[in-house]
Order: structure tokens, then sequence, then C-alpha cells
């Protein structure tokens, strides 16, 4: 059966606030009323630095180790990727591939344009009809990006976990 994803990008003056609608999303899924997602906290320091600072992962099968929203964030956020590949693993590829085929170069732009020096972001990436309820909960966001049907869950997941296989075979 198909799972649409979705994205969700808020940006805040700090990382303070955007982990306070961390937690209101974790509570979302303690509660049940919101499945399978994963998110992350990308701080962009005065220097021009990007941080991971904090993810996620409440996810029904679990086997993909939370690149989900970080492939959504270096789609949004270019700026991220190496903070978040090296943070990431060989998955997160697959995961970028998904969420860029549902996201335009110039809405990516866009939305990247919010994230200045000193904010932070938060990226929820989730199986569709978790959207609303994310959007709903995480009220502390200056502003903030929903964008849905971005991809299949389980065919990101899947191609996420190939990727994964693969890069464990090559030798090092």
């Amino acid at each position: 059966m198909s799972k649409p994803m979705f994205f969700y990008a808020g940006v805040y003056n700090d990382a303070t606030d955007a982990e306070a609608d961390v937690e209101a999303i974790k509570e979302l899924h303690h509660s049940k009323a919101i499945g399978s997602y994963d998110s992350s906290i990308i701080t962009r320091k005065p220097n021009g630095e990007v941080e991971v600072t904090k993810t996620e992962k409440p996810v029904e099968h679990g086997a993909w180790w939370g690149v989900a929203a970080g492939g959504a964030a270096v789609v949004l956020f270019p700026v991220a990727a190496p903070a978040l590949l090296v943070a990431g693993s060989a998955g997160a590829g697959a995961w970028i591939a998904h969420i860029a085929h549902g996201t335009s170069r110039g809405e990516a732009k866009d939305i990247g344009k919010m994230l200045n020096e000193g904010d932070s972001a938060l990226v929820v990436v989730g199986i569709d009809n978790d959207a609303e309820q994310v959007e709903n909960a995480a009220t502390g966001a200056r502003d903030h990006v929903l964008k849905r049907n971005v991809g299949d869950w389980d065919d990101a997941e899947q191609d996420a976990l190939e990727a994964v296989k693969q890069a464990e075979v090559v030798p090092a």
C-alpha cells in the first residue's frame, strides 16, 4: 500500500523554540495521534557553520537509522549537506532523491532562504496523513512550509536500505 510522504520545515529564532516543537511532535507520536516520522533540528551558527543539534526517529520499522529528515534538510538547506551527510549514512542519498523529486528547484531555494545565520530549522518527514497534525503542533516557528506528496515512504525506505546494504559491501 502506498504511503505518500510529506515534509515540514519550520524556521525558528533559536534552537530552544525548535526543541519545544520537537517535544510537541514527540507527544503526538506517544499518544498515537501520528505514526512514522523522522525529524532533525539544524542550526546555522553566526559563523555560517551548520550543526545538527537533535534528531528524532520514531519510525514503525526502525531499520533505516533516521536519515529521512536529513535528506529533506539537504534539499531545503544545501549549506547543511556536509554536517548532515556525515551524521547520516549511505541511505541519505535515497531520501534526498525521493524528496527532491517532489520539490522543484525554485521551491527548495525559496524554503532554504528562510534559514539565516543564528536561526534554527526543524525538518520533519513522515507519512502524509500525519502532516496536518505536525503543522498544528509546531506552533513556535516564525515561518514554515508544509509540502505534501513528495514521494512514497516505503519506496524511499527500501532505496535507503539498499544503499546502506551496498555501502556495507564496498571495502574501505
